[in-house]
């Protein structure tokens, strides 16, 4: 055996001894203790090669692919501009098409103050040879609509002729969209707390990619949004599963570097659906590219391993050995040479089995769930409301899309730069004051349209910020039994009240002023109310109901842990009273008893 090896096995044997220290008091009431199964983790290592490959082969391939799927009903569902379609009768064919419109369709006032050739409208007018018998009333368009074919060849909206009297099918397929995936969500969320992520995730590749493509060649809108309403019961949860998997895995800082590549990696796909859509032209080849790939990761069965973590919480204590020992391997370590009996110590933490009562009978639980779902609910609507305006905004569709897609870069890369130096609660509070401002700006600047843009994209940006946090908050804050569930009902509070969001962005017809003061008041309530979590910058994923009811237990309404506080704490200034809670706070322990005194 070579010196290094030897060492390693050392090590391995060390930490197998540091774990039997002491069978005393897992908890001691501090939030901040290390479970036996986190300490386990950190034998076998929690940012090795092992977990790199998880991130860089798997997780960001698939965070690059999950908006080709989640994004791309906005596109498919693009409405071109259109008019009546007036067939020529002999005698008109030497006119021009400027020409003909003129003669045959009238002129009505847009939303953006100028005159257009009407989209529903043409005149009630029968033509005789050169001249015509009219008397200037208009009726519907009765022979079908041109569409411009600038953009698109061809979009849904106008193979279907979903326009005028039927325009309100597409508001109906984007509801039932997002109903399907607020259901999905839930009930995905509730199976991989039951079976697992990993099958639950398979499970939704197949959906995802069974009716997405189903979607594509459906002869009706009843069956289309049918078909829309089954595929995205998977488009939240495909991305979900895998990334709860990595969490559970990785320690404290390669979680906030997962969550950022992999929204930054997102975001990166956002920009290429438009321009695959924009190359392809037409909604059914850009749709089935757009759901076709998923199959693919089906290739993925050998490797993508089930979470440890509920492994132990669902007593397979067996399977969960098998892991730990591969992921050693892998990062080139020795596992602790009684690994199963800490297994064993580590599941009797397991006082008794988690259930979704637990979310509502624990104080804290109860707190953090309804503070995680209203910010998740803010997000939402303001995203998707910031979203909404921008589709109004003159000029290409595609650029329009890919230039405040990539706004979103810049966002996620802040994001995990102040949840690892800020801390996430103080990152959470200042976004979200932040989108207030810019907001209330944009609702006293709406009759300049590049400063309302500008404005609206740095609220996008800030939003986007605040999404990463949040969503490494509520990962950090719940129990891995719960874990999977806490994602689900956040996800399904959001989701749902995005349904509200057209009906508060036709507000602006009114006044355009009025959903920029409905967002920024949004925005205010989000930053008040996120004062109240509790700050988890350093602290172990919560394994149990009562480790996660400990979190934020004995930090002040003022507390504030950034990356400097904690070099402080864990340097040599820990001698006189006054700093001494502070850097216990930041220290490991061992079986509740704290490596500091």
């Amino acid at each position: 055996m070579g010196k290094v090896e030897a060492m390693k096995e050392e090590a391995g044997d060390e930490i197998g001894k540091m774990l039997e220290v002491d069978d005393g008091d897992t908890q001691n009431g501090d939030p901040s203790f290390i479970s036996a199964f986190e300490q386990i983790m950190t034998a076998v290592g929690t940012e090795g090669r092992y977990q790199k490959l998880l991130i860089y082969a798997f997780m960001l391939p698939l965070s690059f692919y999950t908006p080709f799927g989640a994004s791309s009903l906005l596109l498919i569902l693009s409405t071109p501009n259109h008019s009546c379609h007036v067939p020529r009768f002999p005698g008109q064919q030497n006119l021009s098409t400027e020409q003909w419109q003129n003669l045959t369709v009238p002129w009505e006032e847009g939303a953006d103050g100028y005159y257009h050739p009407s989209q529903c409208s043409m005149y009630n007018t029968t033509f005789w040879g050169n001249h015509n018998d009219a008397d200037n009333s208009t009726i519907s368009c009765r022979f079908g609509w041109d569409y411009d074919r600038n953009n698109w060849r061809e979009t849904a909206v106008s193979e279907f002729n979903w326009v005028c009297d039927n325009a309100s099918i597409i508001t109906t397929i984007f509801s039932l969209a997002v109903a399907g995936n607020a259901v999905g969500t839930l009930i995905f969320s509730i199976l991989a707390d039951r079976i697992g992520r990993r099958p639950v995730f398979f499970l939704t590749v197949w959906i995802n990619c069974i009716f997405g493509l189903a979607n594509m060649m459906v002869p009706s809108w009843q069956l289309f949004a049918l078909t829309r309403f089954l595929a995205c019961l998977a488009f939240f949860s495909i991305y979900q599963m895998p990334y709860i998997i990595v969490v559970e895995l990785s320690s404290e800082h390669l979680r906030g570097v997962t969550a950022a590549l992999s929204f930054i990696v997102g975001t990166l796909g956002m920009c290429c659906v438009s321009l695959c859509a924009w190359l392809l032209g037409h909604w059914q080849i850009f749709g089935i590219l757009c759901h076709a790939p998923s199959i693919l990761f089906l290739l993925y069965w050998r490797f993508l391993p089930e979470s440890p973590r509920w492994l132990l919480s669902m007593d397979r204590v067996d399977e969960c050995e098998r892991i730990m020992i591969q992921v050693a391997a892998t990062n080139g370590l020795q596992p602790p040479p009684n690994l199963r009996h800490l297994l064993n110590k580590a599941q009797s933490e397991e006082k008794k089995t988690a259930t979704v009562k637990d979310l509502v009978k624990y104080k804290m639980l109860r707190k953090h769930l309804l503070i995680a779902s209203l910010n998740t609910t803010i997000f939402c609507v303001v995203y998707s409301g910031i979203v909404l305006n921008i589709h109004n905004m003159t000029g290409n569709e595609f650029v329009n899309f890919f230039v405040l897609s990539l706004v979103e870069i810049p966002g996620n890369v802040l994001g995990v730069l102040s949840a690892q130096y800020l801390g996430r609660r103080l990152t959470t509070i200042y976004t979200l004051a932040l989108s207030a401002l810019f907001s209330g700006l944009a609702s006293i600047t709406v009759s300049d349209q590049w400063l309302l843009v500008t404005l609206c994209g740095l609220v996008k940006l800030f939003v986007t910020e605040a999404v990463l946090v949040v969503y490494m908050q509520i990962g950090e804050l719940f129990p891995t039994p719960l874990r999977s569930l806490s994602y689900g009902i956040t996800g399904v509070t959001g989701l749902s009240a995005t349904i509200l969001v057209p009906s508060l962005m036709a507000l602006g017809t009114s006044n355009q002023k009025l959903p920029y003061y409905i967002l920024s008041g949004l925005c205010v309530c989000g930053a008040a109310v996120s004062t109240f979590l509790p700050e988890t910058l350093g602290l172990p994923l919560p394994q149990t109901v009562e480790q996660a009811n400990q979190v934020g237990n004995g930090q002040s309404y003022f507390f504030c842990l950034t990356y400097w506080t904690r070099q402080k704490n864990e340097g040599h200034n820990c001698n006189n009273t006054t700093n001494r809670k502070a850097c216990n706070s930041a220290a490991p322990t061992i079986n509740g008893e704290t490596t500091r005194t």
